[in-house]
This record gives C-alpha cells, structure tokens and sequence, in this order.
C-alpha cells in the first residue's frame, strides 16, 4: 500500500506541478498579450492626438516708431550791414576836419576845419551809399525732421487643421509645420429613447 501512496502522492505532485508550469506560462502569455494590446491602444490614442495642418497663415500687425532724421546742409548767411547813412558821414566829416585843421592859421585855419568836415560828411556820404551790404559767409547748419518708421510683425498664426474629417481653425504663437497635436474632447453620445 505504500507504494500505491506514494505513486499516488507523486502522480499528484506531477499534476501540480504541470498544472503551475502551464499557467505560469498562460499567465506570462497574457501579460504579454496585455502589454501589447496596451502599446497598440497608446499608439491609437497617440495616432488620433495629432491633425493634419491645411493652412497657416501669418497674422501681421504693422507697427509705427517715431524717430528724427537729421542731416548736415550748407546755408548762405550775409553778415549785418552797417548803419545806413549816418556811420560814412561822420567818420567823413571827422577826418575831414582833422585834414582841415592842418591848413592855414587863425580864422583860416578854423574855416578850412569846417570845409575839411563838410567835404569828408560829404564824400563819407557817398562812400556809405555806394556800400552793398554786408559780406556773404557760408555756414553748416544741422537740420532735423521727424519721420515715422513703418514694419509688419508676425504676431500669430492662423492655423487650419483637420481633425476625423473636420476642418478646425486656432490662432497659436507659432507655425506648427505639418501636424499639430489635439486633445479630443470626450462627450457622450445622446442615445435615443428605449
């Protein structure tokens, strides 16, 4: 009878043993299926995240600086002119009568002093009137003006894409290139009456 226990005992263990051994090897079979099928679902969900851009088109806004520009010019400045009339005739009329002065004696000499002075007003009069103003000077003077600046700056970009067969349009900071992630919203679906 021992011999019957014991090949009872061993057939009994065998059958344990098997029995762990196959479902070890279903059970490492399924977590691979599983992790598999889980890679697939991620790579699905990851396929579907991403739309294809239509069209992108730049939104510009033109923007305006202010600035002076100034430049070096060439101005033509005639210098005063000297006083009319009055300056040629009394330089005249003292030099005049300073020449007169050295003429003659007495009476004579205090008359050829007032001839001297007439004569020199006189031609100091001419001299004056013959005068054409005062001397041209050339100068360089910096001339400024304000101007406005104008440029077009790229502040966004409107952005087509099309998601399951619809076409979405979004305004983003930059240029997407070809594909742009989306995030599907997940709504339920509206069933009818049962």
């Amino acid at each position: 009878m021992d011999s019957k226990l014991l090949l009872g005992a061993a057939a009994g263990i065998v059958i344990a043993v098997g029995g762990m051994a196959a479902a070890q090897r279903y059970s490492a079979q399924s977590a691979a299926d599983a992790e598999a099928a889980a890679k697939a679902a991620e790579a699905a969900r990851e396929a579907e995240s991403y739309a294809a851009v239509r069209r992108v088109n730049p939104v510009m806004e033109q923007v305006r600086t202010p600035r002076k520009d100034c430049e070096q010019v060439t101005v033509n400045k005639r210098l005063p002119e000297r006083d009319g009339n009055v300056g040629g005739t009394l330089i005249g009329a003292v030099v005049g009568g300073a020449l007169g002065n050295q003429v003659g004696r007495g009476n004579g000499r205090k008359a050829a002093t007032v001839a001297g002075a007439v004569a020199g007003g006189v031609v100091g009069h001419e001299v004056d009137k013959r005068h054409q103003g005062g001397r041209v000077v050339a100068s360089t003077e910096t001339r400024c003006r304000e101007v406005t600046d104008v440029s077009d700056r790229v502040v966004g970009y409107d952005v087509t894409y099309n998601y399951k067969g619809r076409d979405y349009t979004t305004r983003m900071d930059y240029d997407p290139g070809e594909r742009i992630r989306v995030e599907p919203t997940i709504q339920p679906v509206a069933e009818s009456a049962r």
